[in-house]
């Protein structure tokens, strides 16, 4: 059962990705209904210890993403985006994930720069930042490599 969640995480991420780059919104009517299924899963599917390290995630995410959306580095959809990755991830994964992501926003954020030449505010679409990130740790993780 454990392929389910990481099909949920993937769809998440895919259907995001689309959305933050063709509307530049990630929408209500995606997280939400990502975060309720991903913590039913978790629930129904694997008890209470589970849940509860789900819930965990979502709070994880919750302090990790909130300042940055507080400061305006990042959009609430950002934010609610970690939210129900984390309903589908480990605490760890959602750290992992949080911690790579922006570290792939912020170089997608110095190449527009670079391209632009102007420090004017440029809105970067993070969606396919976390795409990118989760990526990199599946790849990681099949090939053995140790992410702290």
């Amino acid at each position: 059962m454990a392929g389910a969640l990481e099909i949920g995480v993937w769809a998440l991420l895919l259907i995001a990705s689309v959305t933050d780059l063709f509307w530049g919104k990630i929408f209500n009517a995606t997280t939400f209904p990502f975060l309720v299924a991903g913590l039913a899963l978790r629930l129904f599917s694997f008890g209470w210890v589970d849940f509860r390290s789900a819930l965990l995630a979502v709070g994880a995410a919750v302090l990790l993403f909130f300042p940055l959306y507080f400061s305006q580095v990042m959009a609430a959809g950002d934010v609610k985006l970690l939210m129900a990755a984390g309903a589908w991830l480990t605490p760890s994964q959602t750290l992992k994930l949080a911690g790579l992501t922006v570290l792939v926003g912020a170089f997608a954020g110095l190449v527009v720069l670079i391209i632009r030449r102007s420090p004017q505010k440029t809105r970067i679409p993070f969606a396919p930042a976390f795409l990118c990130a989760f990526s990199f740790l599946k790849i990681a993780e099949m090939r053995g490599w140790s992410l702290y």
